[in-house]
C-alpha cells in the first residue's frame, strides 16, 4: 500500500543490558507516576499537554519519562482523543518529481504540526485508491490528503461519510469531511502561454499527456492553450498538440514527432518539466538551439529546471505552501466538518534562460 515515514530509534549498544532470550522491560504510565510522586491522572495531562497542573511538576514528570523510558501508547490514547498523530496521504505515483516535491511539503506541514505522515500511490487504479483509505480508516488516521486518480469522486464521497476527514488537492469538491486546496490550472498554463506569445513566438506546439481523456486537469490545459492562441490570432490546428507519456522519453518521444512532421515550430509548452526536459533532448539531437530557435516553457518547476543548461521556464505550483494549506484545512475540518471553503494556491511564472 505505501510505508510509513516516521523516526526510527536506534539504541546503540551497551546501553541497556538485557538477558538472552529476555525481552527489555516496557515502562508504563503507573512507573512513572509512583517514580514522580502523583497520580496516573496527571501524567495523562503531562504527556497530553493538557492543564491542571504545576511547572514544577511537569518537570519532575518528565523527568521520570526521560529515566524510565517512557513511551505512550498511541493506540491506547486515540481511543480517548480519536487522534493518532498520522495523516495519509495519497499520490498518483512517485516518478514524476513534482509529486515527490508535493510529498515533501505536506510532510513538513505535517512534522510541524506534530504528526506523521503514511504515504501510499495509487497508479491511477481506483480499486487500489479505496483500498487505501479503507486502510487509512482502519489505523484511525487524522485525516487524509489525496490526489485522487481520474478526478474519482465516489470514492472521497464514500470514505468522507464514514467519517474519514479528507483534502483532495487541484479537485474542488466539497461535503462533510470534505475540503479541497486548488490551483486555478487553466490560468496557470496562460502564464506559460501568454509568455511564449510575448517573446513573440508565433508558431507554438504543445506536448500534452496521453491520459487527457481521462483527467478532469489535463485538457484545462490544452484548452488554456488553444484559447490563448486564438485571443492571439496565431494559427491553431489540432496537430499542435501532441500527446505523449509525461516523462522525459515521452517528451522528447513528443518533440521527435513534431520535428518529422515538419510542423513549423518556434515555441513549446509542455504538459510538466519532465516532457520539457525530453523535449530539450530532442531539440539538442536535432541541432536546434534553445532559446534561439525554439523556445521552451515547462510546468511545475522542479528542483532540477535550475540546473538545466539552458535553465528552463517553467510555471511555478507552490508544493510547500500546498502542504501548508493541506494540513491547515484538515485541522479546521476536524473541528467544523461541514463544507470548509476550498484554498487557492496561486500559480507563478519562472522565468529563465529557455524562454
Amino acid at each position: 500500500m505505501g510505508y510509513v515515514n516516521d523516526d526510527v530509534c536506534m539504541v546503540e549498544p551497551g546501553l541497556r543490558s538485557v538477558h538472552a532470550g529476555a525481552m527489555p522491560s516496557k515502562s508504563t504510565l503507573y512507573d512513572v507516576a509512583a517514580l514522580s510522586g502523583v497520580s496516573a491522572r496527571t501524567v495523562s495531562r503531562v504527556v497530553n499537554e493538557e492543564s491542571g497542573f504545576g511547572e514544577a511538576t511537569r518537570l519532575r514528570v518528565l523527568e521520570a519519562i526521560e529515566k524510565l523510558e517512557y513511551r505512550p501508547n498511541r493506540l491506547a490514547r486515540a481511543l480517548i482523543t480519536r487522534r493518532t498523530g498520522t495523516v495519509g496521504l495519497v499520490v498518483p505515483q512517485m516518478v514524476d518529481p513534482f509529486f515527490a516535491e508535493l510529498v515533501d511539503g505536506v510532510q513538513a506541514a505535517a512534522k510541524a504540526s506534530g504528526r506523521t505522515t503514511i504515504i501510499a500511490k495509487h497508479d491511477d487504479d481506483l480499486a487500489e485508491f479505496d483500498s487505501i483509505l479503507e486502510t487509512f480508516s482502519a489505523f484511525a488516521v487524522d485525516g487524509a490528503i489525496v490526489y485522487s486518480p481520474k478526478g474519482e469522486r465516489a470514492t472521497l464521497f464514500k470514505h468522507a461519510m464514514r467519517g474519514l476527514p479528507t483534502v483532495a488537492l487541484g479537485m474542488a469538491i466539497s461535503g462533510v469531511n470534505l475540503g479541497s486546496v486548488l490551483w486555478d490550472i487553466s490560468r496557470a498554463a496562460e502564464l506559460g502561454i501568454e509568455h511564449l506569445v510575448r517573446i513573440g513566438r508565433t508558431k507554438l506546439v504543445m506536448l500534452s499527456h496521453t491520459g487527457a481523456a481521462n483527467s478532469l486537469l489535463i485538457p484545462r490545459r490544452e484548452t488554456a492553450f488553444r484559447h490563448t492562441l486564438q485571443s492571439a490570432e496565431l494559427p491553431f490546428s489540432e496537430d499542435r498538440v501532441v500527446r505523449k507519456d509525461p516523462t522525459i522519453d515521452g517528451g522528447r518521444a513528443a518533440m521527435e514527432a513534431v520535428l518529422a512532421a515538419g510542423t513549423p515550430v518556434d515555441g513549446v509548452f509542455a504538459y510538466n518539466d519532465a516532457m520539457a526536459i525530453g523535449a530539450l533532448q530532442a531539440l539538442a539531437i536535432a541541432g536546434l538551439r534553445v532559446p534561439e530557435d525554439v523556445t521552451l516553457v515547462g510546468f511545475n518547476d522542479i528542483a532540477l529546471c535550475s540546473a538545466l543548461v539552458p535553465a528552463l521556464t517553467s510555471v511555478r505550483l507552490d508544493r510547500p505552501a500546498i502542504g501548508r494549506e493541506a494540513v491547515a484545512l484538515l485541522d479546521r475540518m476536524r473541528s467544523t466538518p461541514n463544507h470548509q471553503q476550498p484554498v487557492y494556491v496561486d500559480a507563478e511564472l519562472i522565468i529563465r534562460q529557455s524562454a
